[in-house]
């Protein structure tokens, strides 16, 4: 009893060593090309650039759901493949420890990886997404003027507006404004040039909760395309009221919705929701009973002999339940089947390679075959 508890933290140190180098790589990746985009959306003047960190931050669960899994499954094949190169598998195996002892010990550990991202999707990721849907509610009130910065041109209304503003002070007052938009009207293909120019200007809020844009002292030029005639208008004090950009409205997501929520969900996209949820949890210990045979490498192999199509195993794995999921959304495949074919199909396979059909991966085994 004692040995098998020393065997259980030796192996089991091996394989959350692995594991927390494998994600803390991924995630760093994965949140670092989060970043860039978003870094290039606020650059764009789409987002504001404050809410950099926060929104990271409410993507973490979503990521850490998918990352926690994959790199238990490869910090699987990369421990226990170091301890079959180095023989420690073969003397342990002499003393009795067979495979479905260290079966069993891998298990234990997928139950801790299974409470963790039970955690993370059932509980947390719907939590951060209701806070990233409070930011992009507050995203939604906000007009163009509002994600403005200072210095360059900015392309708003879908390329219909080019607007420039030298500096903006803390108090929404704005510094040497140029504005060029175009206005079309029905059965005008070139439509209508519009330029602003204005010494200062204000973005302000009414008593009914519009946003009205303050130009001073300024001229607004008016002025068709191919036209010699254009009109100019010279004013002290210009308003208008700032329309919020279509662009940022979106539809309400099942994401945020609880899980308690989604088990009463009737709509193919809740329960494809609650499906994939539940997948994530699901996925960990069928990816333990891939993971130990295939890590059945011999020693002539190396330890990363099987690391990639081991990958591709748990890629493909991934992207049916994906498929799956989005099939369920679309009503093109029965929510009563749902992902759960997949996760069946997958089981399967991993029976065939505990009984020894992992030997297929093994080509020092397969050139014997042939040989013979």
């Amino acid at each position: 009893m004692a040995g098998d508890l020393i065997l259980f933290r030796y192996i089991s140190l091996e394989v959350f060593k692995a594991m927390g180098v494998i994600a803390l790589v991924v995630l760093v990746i994965a949140t670092g090309s989060r970043l860039s985009a978003y870094l290039g959306e606020a650059a764009a003047g789409k987002m504001n650039s404050e809410l950099l960190g926060l929104i990271l931050f409410y993507r973490l669960p979503g990521l850490l759901e998918l990352i926690i899994p994959v790199s238990f499954f490869l910090a699987i094949m990369i421990a226990h493949g170091r301890l079959a190169v180095d023989n420690e598998l073969t003397v342990l195996k002499s003393m009795g420890f067979g495979e479905p002892r260290l079966l069993k010990m891998t298990l234990l550990q997928g139950l801790a990886i299974m409470i963790v991202t039970a955690i993370l999707a059932l509980w947390l990721r719907p939590l951060a997404e209701i806070g990233t849907q409070a930011i992009k509610a507050d995203q939604k009130t906000m007009t163009e003027f509002d994600l403005l910065i200072p210095g360059r041109f900015q392309t708003m209304s879908q390329g219909e507006r080019v607007t420039y503003v030298r500096d903006i002070a803390d108090s929404n007052e704005l510094s040497d404004v140029f504005i060029t938009e175009l206005e079309q009207e029905e059965g005008d293909e070139l439509g209508t040039t519009v330029v602003m120019v204005a010494d200062e200007g204000e973005t302000r809020i009414d008593e009914q909760g519009n946003r009205l844009l303050i130009l001073r002292s300024g001229k607004r030029y008016r002025m068709k395309p191919g036209a010699l005639e254009h009109q100019v208008i010279e004013f002290e004090t210009y308003g208008q009221v700032l329309a919020r950009d279509p662009s940022k409205l979106d539809r309400s997501e099942v994401k945020q919705l609880a899980t308690w929520d989604l088990l009463k969900a009737e709509s193919n996209s809740g329960v494809a929701e609650l499906q994939w949820r539940l997948s994530l949890v699901l996925m960990v210990p069928i990816l333990v009973f891939l993971a130990v045979p295939l890590a059945r490498v011999n020693p002539r192999e190396g330890r990363f002999a099987r690391i990639a199509p081991a990958l591709l195993l748990c890629f493909l794995y991934l992207v049916l339940l994906s498929a799956a999921r989005s099939n369920v959304e679309s009503g093109s495949l029965d929510p009563a089947l749902g992902l759960f074919w997949v996760h069946a199909g997958f089981a399967i396979l991993a029976l065939i390679f505990y009984r020894g059909g992992e030997r297929l991966f093994d080509w020092s085994w397969i050139k014997s075959r042939a040989s013979q």
